[in-house]
């Protein structure tokens, strides 16, 4: 796959430079410009076709539609990744801090349910751990 992601990316680095060689020569366009234009349309279809012929081998590879939106926007694709993992990061503190309070409301729950109904939070409390020990 390394050998075939090089090739690619010299290919695609060809294309890029047979196309920027292609908008010089057309934006300061002379009669005699002709040939060298035919020329490097030529080199670019070709380059097109090498690329093209070389599709089989990234059947596998999956881009995320987030990472082409990056891209789209102008921004540094590499700093797609760690845009993404301080999301994660931030989104991973959210759900702790979520879990944290969840965590406090039943214990919380459970002293004022047992207070307040002691009979039935000790046949729960038996119950609950007769089906702890049930799981195992």
């Amino acid at each position: 796959m390394s050998d075939s992601l090089s090739k690619l990316s010299t290919e695609l680095e060809y294309l890029i430079d047979k196309t920027w060689n292609l908008y010089v020569t057309v934006t300061d366009f002379q009669a005699q410009s002709q040939p060298r234009v035919d020329q490097v349309l030529n080199e670019i279809i070709g380059l097109l076709k090498d690329v093209d012929q070389m599709k089989g081998q990234f059947q596998d590879v999956q881009i995320p539609g987030q990472l082409l939106n990056y891209v789209d926007d102008l921004k540094n694709p590499q700093m797609f990744t760690r845009d993404c993992l301080q999301r994660t990061l931030e989104r991973n503190e959210e759900i702790n801090g979520k879990n944290e309070t969840l965590a406090k409301f039943a214990d919380t729950l459970a002293v004022e349910l047992s207070s307040q109904f002691p009979t039935q939070m000790a046949q729960y409390r038996l119950w609950k751990s007769k089906s702890a020990s049930d799981d195992q």
